[in-house]
């Protein structure tokens, strides 16, 4: 039997995109349970990965945010990881899946999931000690991977010209998307009247500036009809710059589709993507959806969004525009999402993640 260890960590912090794509893994490898392997979470308590907002999970955070504020915090990381792979080897674990780009020392076979390569080609957007951890680990790491793992073609062409990494080592996985994102069931109503929706972290990578400057030069008319409604994490960017826009913060999982159903349209202005779950979500929910032309959104969307250059503020407030005033355009971008979302599941994700370990384990 393979017995794959499947790095959970990220499952301790605000369940942003890493997290969702660990949970949703974790879940569907339950669910599609394969008697030839048997995987298991490491690096998180069972009760964080079962509950994140219980009493274990904040624990837990809080003590992994203290240990992410002292000198060499990702050596120190990487040091304890490795200590505890070195048990499990013992144990009988042939596999290891880092699911977070940098992989600890590991004497076995590694996949390696690359979720973007954000701290290379956009690394002023990124907190520097990321950076300087990330950028030479990913190098390091990728090469020396048994498989890589990407959630788009677009990130999967970096990770070869960018990182050297041999293409027939790489497999291209999207993530998958929740039965609970659909066009029908509950709307939330965060504000009085219509809103435009934005989801993820609120900083500069992913283009909220952009939206902000775009949501002025909107028609006033439209503007005075709607709200912009920001979700997410504060994330390197000034409150005081965000004062256009209602801040709702961090939302759990199953508060996010009522808010996707009730928005008039849903923007994600990002500049740099290694997929674009929250656009995902949106287009399985109905809404229409404005994002930028960044190759991993436009292949995620699959010609169900209106797209605009990156960081242009003029096109993206024509395409909000439009996405709030042509009614046939609504229609269709309505019917059409769902369709595309309902190709990527969970499960699908999961089998694919499957036939990757027994490639490494052979």
């Amino acid at each position: 039997m393979l017995t794959v260890g499947i790095n959970a960590s990220p499952l301790a912090a605000p369940r942003t995109g890493v997290g969702r794509y660990i949970t949703g893994l974790l879940d569907a490898l339950e669910r599609i349970a394969d008697p030839d392997i048997r995987c298991h979470a490491l690096f998180a308590p069972g009760a964080a990965i079962r509950s994140p907002t219980g009493i274990a999970a904040r624990a837990f955070a809080f003590a992994r945010s203290a240990v992410k504020r002292l000198p060499a915090a990702y050596a120190l990381a990487d040091a304890a990881r490795a200590a505890v792979l070195v048990s499990e080897q013992r144990r009988g674990m042939t596999v290891y899946h880092e699911t977070n780009h940098a992989a600890p020392p590991f004497s076995g076979p590694v996949v390696v999931t690359v979720h973007d390569l954000s701290t290379i080609i956009v690394p002023e957007t990124e907190e520097p000690a990321r950076v300087r951890h990330f950028a030479p680990a990913l190098r390091m790491h990728t090469r020396r991977a048994t498989r890589v793992i990407t959630p788009t073609e677009a990130i999967a062409t970096q990770v070869v010209e960018r990182l050297g990494v041999a293409r027939d080592r790489v497999r291209v996985i999207p993530y998958g998307v929740s039965s609970r994102f659909g066009p029908d069931g509950p709307v939330a109503s965060p504000v009085p009247g219509r809103y435009v929706l934005y989801v993820g972290a609120l900083g500069p990578r992913k283009g909220v500036d952009t939206l902000l400057q775009a949501w002025r030069a909107v028609p006033q008319a439209l503007r005075r009809d709607h709200a912009l409604v920001l979700v997410g994490p504060l994330h390197r960017i000034d409150p005081a710059h965000l004062e256009d826009a209602v801040l709702l913060g961090y939302v759990r999982d199953d508060e996010l589709p009522p808010l996707l159903r009730g928005a008039a349209a849903f923007c994600y202005p990002s500049r740099y993507e290694g997929f674009g779950l929250p656009l995902l979500e949106a287009l399985a929910c109905g809404a229409v959806s404005v994002a930028s032309d960044d190759p991993a959104l436009v292949e995620v969307a699959g010609g169900c969004a209106l797209h605009f250059a990156r960081g242009d503020a003029e096109a993206l407030a024509a395409a909000l525009a439009r996405a709030l005033l042509d009614q046939d355009l609504r229609r269709e971008l309505t019917r059409k999402g769902p369709e595309r979302a309902a190709q990527f599941t969970w499960e699908r994700m999961a089998a694919a993640h499957l036939a990757a370990y027994r490639e490494a384990g052979r």
